[in-house]
């Protein structure tokens, strides 16, 4: 049987009351937006002709651009405007991906009315189908589902955010979404971090209806369900290890979809990379004569950490180059290389390094960008990742002592001391349980030591 030919009894509309999804767009966001935090989130905003404007705002000013009196924002009512707004927070009023601060959802993007199942019913009806959907494909239901106007937003919130270091997990999380669901509309473009979805309350302009909250999945008690990401990633990504190393995949897009998530990697690549925006922070600035090559490995791991489309390549590596250094006058050619090799890299291509095959993206081991960066030992010792061999054996080292602390273990130094002393116990408890008249035998049995031992301490 065909995916898209399912069918089956939703039972209607929701049951939830009508009064039950009047959720307001303060409401909505603040699932995802903390108020009381740090950071900026952005609303953006598309006129009939497609031209958009974008204005950050820090988060504790979330209650009055949403919200006033109760009410959607003035700025808002009767806009001529589609009205979106980012679903993560940042670190500084710049919405890309490298300059996320948390994230506290998963989502989905379903342009569901391109289907028949999303056709020639109500919105909620929609939803309830899309509910059928996820328990057929194994998916936890979603926390919320939004009518977007056309399609439907559906959305798993967390228990807490989580931070940027967690970005390869979040992404293996929502490319394992998409990969289910793809089938039934959900958009494979929108799945990246720094995605804007449109505003609750607000009017798509295509159809001229309104975006609005179409279901709630409530528990017992009436709250809306929150995953733990642990929990959630656990119920949704494959249960196989991630492998370290892939083939090139053939030419065909049916393969290359059916390879695995490779997280395990795309962790280690985003931690380079946080590694050395950690050493652009400790520095300030990148010195002429390395600039073009830090930002080169930057946008390397950017790639190799699947955080950054084509799409968005040039855009977040301008970001990257201010970062770099904002006297830097940069041309969109000095990102063409990095670029190449990264489209290579999607497509599938690989080079024969050495007898093996690898990706066309600079991957340089650690003690290769300490020398080229000129990164101190001090340096060193505040990133995760970029250590020599030296200090990595040496922070190695310490981490296993610490591990064995933890398990009440004792040191080698510990270990040593206390054999000595058991040591002179016995040899002074042997010589004198012998003066006392005892055999070898007795002394042995008296004192749980060999027969043998008792001859060595005798004969010293």
């Amino acid at each position: 049987m065909k995916r898209n030919s399912l069918k089956c009894k939703t039972g209607g509309p929701s049951a939830q009351l009508e009064l039950d999804l009047n959720v307001s767009a303060l409401s909505e966001a603040a699932n995802y937006h903390d108020s009381e935090r740090f950071g900026f989130f952005a609303i953006l905003t598309r006129d009939a002709s497609g031209k958009t404007s974008q204005k950050s705002y820090t988060l504790d000013k979330l209650p009055f651009i949403l919200d006033q009196n109760g009410q959607l924002s003035r700025l808002f009512v009767g806009c001529k405007h589609d009205v979106y707004v980012s679903q993560a927070s940042f670190e500084t009023p710049s919405r890309r991906v490298v300059n996320l601060k948390e994230i506290k959802l998963a989502y989905l993007d379903v342009d569901c009315y391109k289907f028949a199942w999303g056709q020639h019913q109500s919105p909620e009806e929609i939803a309830a189908y899309f509910n059928f959907l996820c328990d057929f494909e194994n998916v936890p239901r979603a926390s919320e589902i939004v009518f977007s106007g056309r399609g439907l937003q559906a959305k798993w919130f967390f228990e807490k955010p989580i931070p940027r270091q967690a970005l390869p997990r979040w992404n293996a999380l929502e490319r394992t979404l998409v990969e289910k669901m793809e089938p039934y509309g959900a958009d494979p473009q929108a799945r990246d971090a720094s995605r804007v979805l449109r505003l609750v309350n607000t009017v798509n302009l295509k159809s001229g209806q309104m975006c609005r909250v179409v279901f709630l999945n409530r528990n017992e008690s009436g709250q809306i369900v929150r995953y733990g990401f642990d929990e959630l990633t656990d119920l949704v990504l494959p249960k196989e290890r991630p492998i370290r190393h892939q083939r090139a995949p053939t030419s065909t897009k049916r393969q290359k979809k059916e390879l695995p998530c490779n997280y395990g990697l795309e962790t280690l690549h985003w931690a380079f990379l946080e590694d050395l925006r950690a050493l652009l922070q400790i520095r300030g600035r990148i010195e002429e004569g390395m600039r073009n090559r830090f930002l080169m490995q930057m946008l390397s791991y950017l790639a190799l950490s699947n955080q950054v489309t084509l799409t968005d390549f040039y855009r977040e590596a301008q970001f990257l180059a201010e970062q770099i250094d904002s006297r830097w006058t940069y041309h969109s050619k000095d990102f063409g290389t990095v670029y190449a090799k990264f489209k290579a890299h999607v497509d599938g291509e690989r080079v024969n390094w050495n007898g093996q095959e690898k990706t066309p993206l600079y991957t340089p081991k650690a003690e290769t960008l300490i020398a080229w960066f000129q990164i101190t030992e001090e340096e060193q010792r505040q990133l995760k990742v970029i250590h020599s061999n030296e200090l990595r054996r040496e922070l190695n080292t310490e981490k296993k002592r610490l591990w064995r602390a933890s398990k009440g273990m004792r040191t080698a130094q510990e270990y040593n001391e206390d054999r000595a002393r058991s040591r002179d116990f016995n040899s002074e408890s042997v010589k004198k349980l012998s003066e006392r008249g005892l055999s070898q035998r007795a002394i042995a049995e008296k004192l749980g030591v060999s027969r043998a031992l008792v001859r060595k301490y005798l004969a010293s």
